[in-house]
């Protein structure tokens, strides 16, 4: 089982009884109190989380799902479709990554192998189980109950045939593209090799599975090129297994390795001792740990259990890369070298995405974990010569910047991972200096942007969006430098940061594409999406400078200036030209379906931007656009307003809720907002913070006081240390807003 460092790794106990006359609940939600099913129910055309209904533990090496209709691709589960086409052991971060090193399971009976019959089954979405640590399906085709627990590398799947009606029943395994298995003494063996575009086109999981009464006579594949054989080991295509055994309930164990058939026979064998039951407890163990490291006393049962779901989504990502050698220590495969290492490595992360809530929550709630990501991101160098930017496994080179910039400076400023900053300095000055090797390393276009102050958008796409990243990692690596003491480096790197400043009209109040000449690209339409945006327009990333907001609001002339840029981009219809996409893409669409101006909260580039009217002075604009934003929320299959992308949309939820949110992560510092609950309780490794907040109505929709440790507190922002060192912070809310003032910073 895990240790948590925190003092309080007891098991909690739920209350949900009344505690006093305003019917306020205190709440500790365990992990088979949520439904892991947010915001799954998604098409390509449009997302409501894109999200798939996880079960696993922490930050584990594989997670388990079902499929209901593989033939839709990475859409492949729909949560009210009662059909069900087995378990699926995934890697997929997103659809928009797409699976990798996956397979199906699923119990089946079977007459006469030689006529393949259909291995879909049914099942009833609302009896079915869907939590973290647990999922339970009854089958009503195959006649099967089946029930998964996982572990961080594997996982217990009971199969219980019910009624035995055909001549043999078992355990079916689709492998998908390439892939190989053996009979063992006690089950089978298995190699999947499917991932397409990586270091190693060839990179392979191996699956040890053991099936209690396996009998190998009646087993045999199907593969699809040559209908059924009898054998025990595959040529290669792709292959569809039937495993038979003698008994009606079977607990299989499974374990799976990215090093080596050995290697997963060792994760199998840690995991032989275990049963369905004591299994079951470790995991949940595991989730009730993150989880009851904040409390929550409300009248909002709703908001309540959303908060906790997404905190679920929040523990997710990254996964690990590594596994544990025979002496227990870390060892993983590089995709590069195709070679087993040791040291940790971790996966399946955008940074783009993340950087921007993920981490900083880490930093509050569980700061034990970034020291361990942040070497598994420095291994990513040492083996590539370059930070990461999206991992799945390996470098993809999704979206602009480098924003794993921002998270090592978000850490170095909040005192975490010390020892780790100088190494972490040097790679990012290297990975942000040199030239770019290929689409997926390095700063695209970095020569142009030495010269010109800018990435020209007559040769790169997206080019205001990754000068304005390229600018903000310059002021991450600043921030290093300077928590190090090299003030002639970040003076150097502070400096940079200002080049986004290049791309500014003042007159039009965006940041505009310039080309190689210096020149404004024509013509300029503001809600013209993709071509010089990253999924957006000009509306939603022209004030991305995180670092630099005070400077950005002067260059556009004051604080009144700003505010009614901000105003206009909320008011203003949620209308788009399609632009370089050519095409309706789902942000567009979700954006419309919102309707909260240009207001894109559907998508990472917006995630700030409400929280930027307490820099021109009005705080209460934040507060009240907070507050309805957060009505775009709920527990259910249709939870997120857009992609939730690895913990992130989730992660700005739970900001939303505890009243603050980092606009810019890297200086360690909260803007604050409105909070959402009566009482919070977050349990640090060493005290509580206690969060309470006066006349928390529906209708009260503005802050009228702060109070920090008791004191009046005017300031519209607070550091990470004050936060952190704090015990209590007092709101009271009330019904209109405070005089404004723009001298709040």
């Amino acid at each position: 089982m895990k240790q948590s460092v925190y003092p309080y790794n007891s098991s909690p106990v739920i209350r949900l009884d009344h505690c006093n006359q305003h019917s306020r609940r205190i709440n500790i939600v365990k992990i088979d109190q949520i439904d892991t099913r947010q915001g799954t129910a998604n098409r390509p055309q449009r997302s409501n989380g894109n999200c798939l209904p996880y079960s696993g533990v922490p930050f584990g090496m594989n997670y388990f799902t079902v499929q209901t209709n593989g033939s839709e691709g990475a859409w492949f589960f729909q949560p009210d479709t009662p059909r069900f086409e087995g378990i699926r052991l995934t890697h997929q971060p997103s659809p928009w990554i797409g699976d990798y090193c996956h397979l199906l399971l699923m119990g089946v009976q079977w007459q006469d192998p030689e006529n393949r019959p259909d291995f879909s089954g049914n099942y009833r979405p609302s009896e079915a189980t869907f939590n973290a640590h647990h999922l339970a399906i009854y089958d009503d085709h195959f006649n099967v109950q089946t029930e998964l627990v996982p572990s961080t590398y594997g996982a217990i799947i009971r199969y219980d045939f019910q009624q035995l009606e055909l001549a043999h029943h078992g355990l079916m395994i689709q492998l998908p593209d390439q892939g190989g298995f053996k009979y063992t003494t006690t089950g089978v063996q298995i190699a999947v090799s499917d991932y397409h575009g990586g270091e190693d086109p060839n990179l392979t999981m191996y699956i040890e599975l053991t099936i209690p009464g396996f009998d190998p006579a009646s087993s045999g594949f199907y593969d699809d090129q040559n209908g059924w054989h009898q054998a025990t080991t595959g040529d290669g295509h792709q292959l569809t297994l039937l495993l038979a055994t003698t008994q009606a309930t079977i607990d299989c164990h499974l374990a799976t390795s990215y090093i080596s058939a050995e290697q997963g026979h060792l994760n199998l064998s840690r995991l032989s001792a275990a049963d369905l039951t004591s299994l079951k407890n470790v995991s949940a163990a595991q989730w009730n740990d993150y989880l009851s490291r904040v409390t929550i006393q409300d009248h909002h049962p709703a908001l309540v259990q959303t908060f906790y779901t997404c905190l679920y989504r929040l523990f997710l990502f990254p996964q690990r890369f590594y596994e544990l050698d025979q002496d227990n220590q870390p060892i993983h495969y590089d995709t590069k070298a195709r070679t087993a290492k040791p040291g940790l490595l971790y996966t399946n992360n955008g940074f783009w995405d993340t950087a921007k809530t993920v981490y900083g929550l880490f930093s509050i709630l569980a700061p034990e974990l970034l020291p361990r990501f942040l070497q598994g991101f420095l291994t990513s160098y040492q083996e590539t010569s370059f930070l990461p930017r999206w991992l799945a496994p390996d470098e993809r080179g999704m979206m602009p910047g480098n924003l794993v910039d921002s998270i090592i400076a978000e850490s170095a400023r909040k005192g975490i991972a010390l020892d780790l900053m100088p190494e972490l300095l040097a790679a990012m000055r290297d990975s942000d200096s040199k030239p770019a090797q290929s689409e997926r390393y390095g700063r695209q276009g970095s020569d142009d942007y030495e010269r010109l102050g800018y990435i020209p958008a007559d040769k790169y796409p997206e080019s205001v969006n990754w000068t304005q990243d390229y600018s903000y990692s310059d002021y991450c690596i600043g921030q290093v430098a300077d928590v190090l003491g090299d003030t002639v480096v970040a003076d150097t790197y502070w400096k940079r940061s200002k080049r986004y400043l290049n791309l500014l009209d003042a007159e039009s109040g965006f940041l505009r594409p310039k080309n190689s000449d210096g020149q404004f690209k024509e013509p300029f339409v503001p809600d013209r999406w993709g071509s010089d945006y990253t999924e957006g327009s000009a509306w939603q990333n022209s004030y991305s400078a995180f670092h630099d907001i005070p400077e950005l609001m002067a260059a556009l002339g004051g604080a009144e200036r700003f505010d009614a840029q901000l105003t206009a981009l909320c008011n203003t219809q949620p209308n788009y030209h399609v632009g370089g996409y050519q095409m309706v893409i789902h942000e567009m669409s979700e954006m419309a379906a919102i309707d909260y101006g240009q207001l894109a909260i559907s998508n990472q580039p917006s995630f700030h931007l409400p929280y930027l009217f307490s820099y021109a002075g009005h705080p209460e604009k934040t507060q009240v656009l907070i507050k309805q934003l957060r009505k775009l929320f709920d527990a259910s299959t249709t939870g997120f307003p857009g992609d939730e992308d690895n913990g992130s949309m989730a992660g700005w939820f739970i900001f939303a809720c505890l009243g603050l949110y980092p606009v810019c992560p890297a200086d360690a510092t909260y803007v604050l907002g409105i909070p959402a609950f009566d009482h919070v309780t977050l349990h640090l490794a060493d005290h509580d913070i206690q969060l309470n907040t006066a006349n928390n109505h529906d209708h009260n929709n503005f802050v009228q006081h702060v109070a920090l440790n008791g004191h009046d507190y005017s300031q519209q922002t607070i550091t990470h240390q004050q936060l952190i060192n704090s015990t209590t912070i007092d709101v009271r809310l009330g019904l209109v807003p405070n005089h404004s003032t723009t001298d709040n910073h």
